[in-house]
């Protein structure tokens, strides 16, 4: 008897030592993983990189400066400076500004992968919770059913199968319960170091009043937000800019300059000198521009694939949830409540001595197997609005 009361009373200790542990929400746990994320702070200097070499677009050639003697009587200095046409400048400054985007775009997909990731573990988390809560109300059953049992069993009561069959039904549930524990541990322990927290938390408990309506677009606009589409677009854009860019260069250079090549008293305006360079080898500058126009095309394909790759794992994702709303829904109207009549019949059968602990135990844990069914399929809902919203960039 002092046992089972310690036991029953370390089991209490349990569940109040996860109710006094601090209730964070989803929305909260994910703030602070973005704000703890080490890839976003990368990704975030991968910004101002591109930022950086943004005044560099406009890459001026150093000028060249020689002192010469012209004439053979006298040495005098001269400096030129030639650039690329104009247009080369504007396009370079054009595709690095559009750099900047890509990196703003690949920060959001390091954004979006980490906040998928802490509501992934949350969502488990709470599934861990609600399952130990319900593995703890069948351990405290079975226990007692046991220790009932073996009494019985030594008063001569029932039979050495019935105490065994009690024995190893309360083994295997306490067993459950034990894991169920780790579990939550271990997902606790995570959660902690994504999101920088020096305590333990608890999730709050798992919502059961779920049924939402989940609208998605029937075309390639329901992944308009995704990140990996936004960073093909992107790229598309900057494959553009960069034929431009390849078609600029292809025009002449020009060159200006001072050079004294007279005698000492040549006026100045006969001093300077301007040129241009003549784009003569233009099958060099031909294959660049062809060599851009297919990376473009590259970039056009993957982002096709990636768009056919989307859509088969948003067809999975919403089959998936039709199947667990339509299981949800079986367990809310007919599941749940005939397995709590089931549980209340099968005792008052066994305390009226209609059931045996055999057949009380094998009824009670259909009972409460559907019980926890209905906790897996909340979980397994709520995971397909997750992938749903993954897939769709709306997390």
């Amino acid at each position: 008897m002092f046992k089972r009361i310690i036991t029953v009373f370390t089991g209490l200790l349990i569940i109040a030592n996860a109710y006094s542990q601090k209730i964070i929400s989803e929305a909260d746990a994910v703030s602070m993983a973005l704000k703890n994320s080490r890839n976003i702070s990368a990704a975030g200097l991968s910004i101002l990189q591109q930022k950086q070499l943004l005044k560099s677009s406009i890459n001026l050639p150093n000028p060249d400066v020689f002192i010469e003697s012209p004439t053979g009587k006298f040495y005098t200095g001269s400096i030129t400076q030639s650039t690329e046409f104009p247009t080369v400048y504007s396009k370079q400054y054009q595709l690095q500004k559009q750099r900047i985007v890509l990196a703003e775009k690949e920060k959001g997909f390091t954004e979006n992968e980490v906040r998928f990731q802490v509501k992934q573990l949350y969502l488990l988390l709470q599934y861990a919770s609600a399952l130990q809560q319900q593995l703890y109300v069948q351990d405290t059953v079975y226990e007692r059913i046991s220790k009932v049992a073996g009494r019985q069993f030594d008063a001569g009561q029932i039979d050495y199968l019935q105490k065994t069959f009690t024995e190893s039904q309360y083994g295997e549930i306490h067993n459950q319960y034990l894991q169920a524990q780790l579990t939550i541990s271990n997902l606790q322990s995570q959660l902690q170091y994504l999101t920088g927290l020096q305590e333990i938390f608890m999730a709050a408990p798992l919502d059961t009043n779920l049924l939402m309506d989940v609208t998605i677009a029937k075309d390639s606009t329901a992944f308009i937000a995704n990140p990996s589409v936004q960073i093909f677009n992107q790229s598309a854009v900057i494959a553009q800019k960069n034929i431009a860019l390849q078609k600029a260069k292809a025009l002449p250079g020009l060159a200006f300059g001072y050079f004294n090549q007279g005698e000492r008293n040549t006026p100045i305006g006969n001093r300077f000198r301007v040129g241009f360079t003549v784009p003569l080898w233009f099958g060099q500058y031909k294959s660049n521009i062809n060599a851009a126009k297919t990376a473009w095309e590259i970039n056009k394909q993957k982002a096709s694939g990636l768009q056919q790759q989307l859509s088969v794992q948003l067809i999975q994702a919403q089959n998936e949830l039709a199947i667990y709303t339509q299981s949800l829904q079986y367990y809310k109207n007919t599941g749940i409540p005939k397995a709590n009549v089931i549980i209340g019949t099968a005792k008052r059968f066994f305390e009226s001595g209609e059931n045996d602990y055999i057949n009380y135990l094998r009824t009670i844990n259909d009972a409460y197997s559907i019980q926890l069914k209905y906790l897996e399929v909340i979980r397994n809902y709520n995971q397909a609005i997750l992938s749903i919203k993954y897939i769709t960039g709306t997390l």
